[in-house]
């Protein structure tokens, strides 16, 4: 850790994380640090999760839209991630402040997620927890200047494509068959053969192009319990009052993404050739 210079106060803290602004001594570059502390509850499994995620994502190769991971570090208790830095902030704290994007300029920034995520599905990676707030925003934007460029972040929960029976993830982003594992989580899950793969990012990509176009969740809030059966009931609303401005074709696009059935949820790769993409 010697080559970077961390800054004095964190950038951004989670329950399970901490992220600092640093400085690379050799470059001048601006980054960012993660850390996650084994000494937190569950810090074990973080910084196992943490750890492997990332490696598994710099072994995937480099992508544009995906945010480059410089170096792994494991050092007295501790996991630090350091990582690219993007100027723009955050998907979600843009369309919170901005409140939805237009459909032609969501459609811009949802080619650039899919082509992320067939990148590590061809390299034999699922991100596991695809989300607004993994989204970054390249450039910085303001009222004249929307995001143009984004990359998808935090591989903490990243593996192998699967099958898997890990609950892991946001829960309002789960796809139907993990928010089943998340129902019965304390019962034996391998033993009643849930399972989910590499489609759990596809369905997470519709979740955030929902928040994208309407400026909402399709499910929650509520606990990971409510949320997990509300995701399970199969029932995808889109309310008239914030979603009479989206034609049928961008509701049509998101509803694809969410297919309930896994193996009728297209691919990543099959997303890309969806009529709304090209516009």
């Amino acid at each position: 850790m010697e080559r970077y210079k961390l800054d004095y106060h964190p950038f951004s803290r989670t329950p399970n994380s901490v992220l600092f602004l640093c400085t690379d001594t050799v470059t001048g570059e601006r980054l960012i640090v993660k850390t996650v502390d084994r000494r937190l509850t569950s810090g074990e499994r973080r910084v196992r999760l943490l750890l492997s995620g990332s490696q598994l994502v710099s072994r995937a190769g480099t992508h544009k839209h995906i945010t480059k991971v410089r170096a792994i570090y494991d050092v007295n208790g501790k996991a630090f991630v350091v990582m690219d830095y993007a100027a723009g902030g955050t998907l979600l704290s843009y369309i919170r402040r901005r409140g939805p994007l237009t459909e032609d300029r969501a459609v811009v920034i949802v080619r650039q997620l899919l082509e992320a995520i067939v990148h590590l599905h061809a390299a034999g990676v699922m991100h596991r927890d695809i989300k607004a707030e993994n989204i970054l925003i390249q450039a910085p934007v303001d009222g004249k200047h929307p995001p143009t460029s984004v990359c998808i972040s935090d591989f903490g929960f990243a593996t192998f494509c699967g099958p898997s029976n890990e609950c892991v993830g946001s829960p309002a982003y789960c796809s139907p068959e993990i928010a089943l594992i998340g129902i019965n989580q304390g019962h034996k899950v391998d033993e009643q053969g849930y399972t989910y793969n590499e489609k759990c990012d596809v369905w997470a990509l519709g979740v955030v192009v929902y928040a994208m176009l309407s400026g909402l969740l399709p499910y929650g809030p509520g606990t990971p319990t409510q949320v997990f059966s509300d995701i399970v009931k199969g029932q995808l609303q889109f309310p008239q009052t914030s979603w009479s401005h989206v034609t049928e074709e961008g509701k049509n696009f998101v509803r694809f993404l969410m297919t309930f059935e896994e193996k009728k949820r297209p691919s990543a790769r099959e997303a890309l050739n969806h009529s709304w993409l090209v516009r």
